[in-house]
């Protein structure tokens, strides 16, 4: 640590010397000043690279606010940014080529045994393939490069004998799972132990066209160095897909598609986030690989980007199969390696003009924003330290020489000191508009940032090795050149003697236009071309059009009808997803004006920075509602799962609330009640909608409530087949009394209690695994036991010789194909006396379960899943009433619908047909099926409608066509209140007709037939005839 120490000190003395020297200088920089400020950049990155070994290692990232190490799963959770992270010392691993860079030689010998010794990869944990490619791949197949010519160069490292190399194909083979794909696209993740086998990947379908076109320079580096060709067929088969589903007329590509059929799902196109990388490695494939077809594409996609995409200096994304229509209004950070690319293409003007501009941003900003409008202003304020402009500014100076992009850097550099370094590193920006920092440091900080600063400021001479044999990845790792030698077949290389320039092959697979024999000594020519650029970005007048804003996120209501009205006005769609989460879609072209698209637009901001409130917000347990009831002479708990809220009083450990319940009157309790008085001392139950959660409760403690139990108000649900829904507050949390909610299939329980015992009396307290299983509603039996003086009674779990709770039913049945049954699975209560039941009715029940889930695994047709969806129901119905559940006498277990609607989903994803069919050839049988399962009409009619929301995300895209749909909009979509995005809804604005058409049927087929029991047994009896006929969907007249 002493070491670490000085370091430390001489990084807060050079970094005090650097903000101290006033003004920016002269357009010129002496050796003295170059030499500085290279100094203190390698001070920088190495005292950084000490930070890290010290406080982090063997963490994959450095907290710098907090000095902590950042562990997968062990931290709280960031979204889809934890899938970077993967418990393999990741910014170690990504930053090893840096310290050769620097000459660091003995630093990174210590970093290289490091993570022989301790960096292993079988771990079950889900990670982005192409983050986990460019970072971790990349920095190995870079480190092993590095270590292996140090060695031929100077001796150094004697003791290595390839084991980075290993470790990459070690890790490329763990991702190639996510290639089993019927296109060759990669999944966007894939679990490093299980592979595609994990849950969390069931449901994965798209992924970025840069996700799956940034993969060849590493998998074709690593089958070269390796001889396994497996690693650049798959890269090169990823590549060759994405080319044929480009848009022939346009050549541009969308940002969005589906892994399996090739769809696109969005179809902006730019050249920044989703797109970038993949025309940068169409680039640098040619270059290191000698694959003119590479460059073919390349340049077919260069040409349709400076045609349609590029705007003078700006980059403006447009629609592929529109491209002369923008779909949106600001540019993203990532598109600032740009100009780069345009370096290496040789096409060195309008490089100088965009980077001009992305420059005349960061003096506006201090730092470039993760998006900005074209007027300037930031869109997106957060700035994580990207190396993509110091990356442009690094290979325009290599090209024209200009001491002008040294000061560029110096800026960068002045910045970066000056707005981003903390005790512990340097942190993220939230908000380039206010400063504050976020507790992180991405890896690519110092594997890209500091390298390219570092390399801006260094000569050749100061490099330990020549840097013009080796290309950059887009992590700025880097692979030799003489890979163009070898096959993919072998690894070969030709003797040392061999004079490379006689392969004329290899030769022309190296070079790229050098600047210096167009532009010699030209210092002025990048100046002759900024100087009309000089005050772009001051010049344009930012908006001053002020929008008197109807609605803002904190204050909308899902069930308030002006708020609907308001957000339909602004484009912006809403849709009830099935397990009660809600979905939002903003299309620019359906507003009602200009100023309702734009406001519509900062809505959706606003609600994403909410969703991110919420996430950030420290998670909560679920808790539980528990009462007891006497039945048959004895005293039993029900203990029924609820979700938390994250305001009030915390019901953690010992803490509960207890009370007699009520219902208020109107349920909603969003005004005045109309039993106020009845309130004071109870738990009132409350339904969701209308207004906020902590409005509610607010309005309850006033009235002296105890405590209250929010009802969730979409039919069917259950904490068994829904994700934990935790109450969201508004950012002040003056509650002092706790909220509990429950799903609406899980109430029913608490509601008939309530009703057949106006006196319940309930406790809400917390989630205790020992209290409640996989269900979400348990009932147990409770034996009261007088004193021996029979002045006391107590209540104790089971008999006195320590035998099996008395439960006598399980609601919302565990899923027992998945786990072994335990013996108080088993017990039930027969006239007060504990009786186990024997195993093989319980085993033939569950044996029968599991063939008729599989009779519906199987089931292909419509006709097919109609025959297997009536035995299923029957067989649950039988089960049911086997069971005598008390509760459930009177009507189905509201699990039955939801299980079965849930299946159907799943079963008619990959297929849309099967499900158009359902919904209108074979509707009557479907209604007489789901009538069959559900408990009351209102389930019939939300059931439908949750399928018709599956069958519009599956086919509006399809059927957009065939109804002429041309409007094309600008999407995007934002996570509410537990909502999620489920993808890109094209034509969505033909869904409200489509629902229309819909209930017409439905209405019709009630009116003439009904839905009574004798007209549903005849219906069923019609289906179990279909199983013998087998009817195939494709003969029969698609009404929808």
């Amino acid at each position: 640590m002493c070491s670490i120490y000085y370091r430390c000190i001489l990084l807060i003395w050079s970094a005090s010397w650097l903000v101290n020297t006033s003004g920016t200088g002269s357009p010129s920089m002496n050796e003295e000043e170059r030499m500085n400020l290279k100094r203190f950049e390698m001070f920088n990155c190495l005292a950084n690279n000490a930070f890290l070994q010290d406080n982090a290692y063997p963490a994959d990232e450095l907290m710098p606010l907090t000095c902590k190490p950042r562990w997968r799963e062990v931290e709280q959770s960031r979204g889809d940014i934890d899938d970077t992270l993967g418990n393999f010392s990741l910014t170690l691993v990504d930053s090893l080529d840096t310290l050769v860079v620097m000459g660091d030689i003995e630093e990174f010998d210590r970093a290289l045994r490091l993570v022989v010794r301790d960096v292993s990869f079988d771990n079950d944990v889900v990670v982005s393939v192409f983050e986990t490619n460019i970072r971790m791949v990349g920095g190995l197949l870079s480190g092993h490069v590095m270590a292996e010519h140090l060695n031929q160069l100077y001796g150094a490292l004697g003791w290595y004998r390839g084991e980075l190399l290993t470790m990459a194909r070690d890790l490329a083979t763990r991702l190639l799972p996510a290639f089993n794909t019927t296109t060759g696209i990669p999944h966007a993740k894939v679990n490093l132990k299980y592979g595609m086998k994990s849950p969390k990947l069931q449901s994965s379908r798209d992924t970025c066209t840069a996700c799956a076109g940034t993969i060849i320079l590493e998998f074709a580096a690593l089958s070269r160095l390796t001889g396994d060709s497996i690693f650049e067929e798959k890269a090169r088969q990823a590549m060759d897909c994405l080319w044929s589903q480009r848009h022939r007329g346009s050549d541009l590509v969308g940002t969005v598609l589906n892994v399996h059929s090739g769809d696109w799902v969005r179809r902006d196109s730019g050249v920044g986030a989703g797109i970038d990388s993949y025309y940068e490695y169409l680039l640098k494939a040619y270059v290191l690989l000698g694959d003119e077809g590479y460059l073919e594409r390349f340049n077919r996609h260069y040409s349709a980007v400076m045609k349609y995409i590029s705007q003078g200096p700006m980059l403006l994304d447009v629609h592929m199969h529109r491209p002369h229509t923008t779909s949106r209004n600001f540019m993203d950070a990532l598109l600032a390696f740009w100009p780069g690319l345009q370096v290496l293409k040789g096409d060195i003007k309008p490089a100088i003009e965009t980077h001009e501009m992305l420059y005349q941003v960061i003096q506006r900003h201090n730092f470039l924003p993760e998006a900005f409008t074209t007027d300037f202003q930031v869109h997106w304020g957060q700035h994580p330290l990207r190396p993509e402009f110091l990356e442009s500014t690094y290979l325009l100076y290599l090209a024209t020489d200009d001491p002008y992009y040294l000061k560029v850097g110096e800026q960068v550099l002045r910045s970066l000191q000056k707005h981003a370094w903390v005790p512990c590193g340097y942190a993220a920006v939230k908000d380039v508009r206010t400063g504050v920092h976020e507790d992180r440091m991405d890896s690519f900080v110092l594997s890209e940032t500091f390298k390219y600063l570092y390399l801006l400021f260094a000569k050749p001479s100061d490099l330990i090795f020549d840097l013009d044999q080796f290309i950059f990845t887009t992590e700025a790792h880097l692979l030799p050149l003489s890979l163009a030698r070898l096959s993919n077949l072998t690894v070969v290389p030709g003797p040392d003697n061999q004079d490379s320039a006689q392969d004329s092959d290899v030769e022309y697979a190296r070079s790229c236009p050098n600047a210096h024999f167009l532009f010699p000594g030209r210092h002025e020519f990048a100046e002759n071309i900024r100087r009309p650029l000089k005050n772009f970005v001051n010049n344009v007048c930012p908006s001053r059009k002020t929008i008197r804003r109807k609605l803002r996120a904190s204050e909308f209501q899902a069930g308030n009808n002006r708020h609907m009205g308001l957000l339909r006005d602004m484009g912006i769609t809403i849709m009830a997803l099935p397990d009660g989460r809600v979905q939002l879609l903003h299309t620019s072209s359906n507003a009602k004006s200009s100023d309702d698209a734009e406001e519509g637009l900062l809505f959706m901001q606003e609600m994403i920075e909410l969703s991110k409130l919420q996430q950030e917000q420290p998670e909560n347990p679920p808790r539980v509602v528990s009462f007891v009831l006497m039945v048959d002479g004895h005293p039993t708990t029900t203990t029924i799962q609820a979700g938390p809220a994250q305001f009030g009083l915390d019901l953690k450990g010992d803490v509960q609330v207890n009370g007699p319940v009520m219902k208020a009157t109107p349920l909603r309790a969003c005004e005045q009640l109309d039993n106020e008085d009845e309130i004071r001392g109870k738990i009132v139950i409350i339904e969701r909608g209308d207004c906020m959660f902590i409005e509610k409760a607010r309005r309850l403690e006033a009235l002296g409530a105890v405590g209250g139990i929010v009802l969730d108000n979409t039919p069917g649900t259950s904490a068994k087949s829904s994700p934990m829904f935790a109450m969201s507050g508004d950012g002040t949390d003056d509650v002092n009394i706790p909220l509990v909610f429950l799903f609406s299939g899980d109430a029913e329980v608490l509601l008939k209690a309530l009703d057949d015992h106006p006196e319940l009396e309930v406790v809400l307290s917390d989630f205790a695994e020992k209290d409640i299983g996989k269900g979400s509603v348990e009932e147990v039996h409770l034996e009261v036991k007088g004193s021996a003086e029979g002045q006391e009674e107590t209540l104790a779990m089971g008999p006195e010789d320590g035998g099996l709770p008395h439960v006598i039913s399980i609601i919302n049945n565990r899923q027992k194909g998945s786990e072994s049954l335990a013996d108080d699975d088993l017990v039930t209560v027969v006239e007060g006396q504990q009786v186990v039941q024997a195993q093989e009715p319980e085993h033939e029940d569950l044996e029968k379960h599991e063939e008729i889930f599989k009779e519906l695994e199987k089931a292909e047709t419509a006709e097919e899943i109609l025959v297997a969806a009536v035995r299923y129901v029957n067989v649950r119905l039988e089960q049911e009433g086997a069971r005598g559940n008390p509760l459930m006498i009177d009507h189905p277990s509201s699990s039955i619908i939801t299980d079965l609607q849930g299946f159907l989903i799943k079963k008619t994803a990959s297929n849309p047909s099967v499900l158009k069919s359902l919904l209108s050839v074979h509707l009557r049988e479907l209604m007489a099926v789901l009538q069959q399962a559900t408990p009351t009409p209102s389930d019939l009619d939300a059931s439908l409608y949750h399928l018709l929301n599956q069958l519009s995300a599956l086919t509006i895209k399809s059927s957009a066509s065939l109804n002429d749909i041309k409007n094309a909009a600008s999407t995007q979509q934002s996570v509410v209140q537990g909502t999620s995005q489920k993808g890109d809804f094209n034509g969505n604005n033909k869904l409200d007709h489509l629902t229309e058409k819909f209930q017409e049927k439905i209405r019709k087929i009630k009116k003439k037939y009904g839905i009574k029991p004798e007209i549903i047994e005849n219906v069923l009896s019609d289906i179990q005839g279909i199983a013998t006929s087998q009817t195939k969907d494709s003969s029969k007249k698609d009404e929808l």
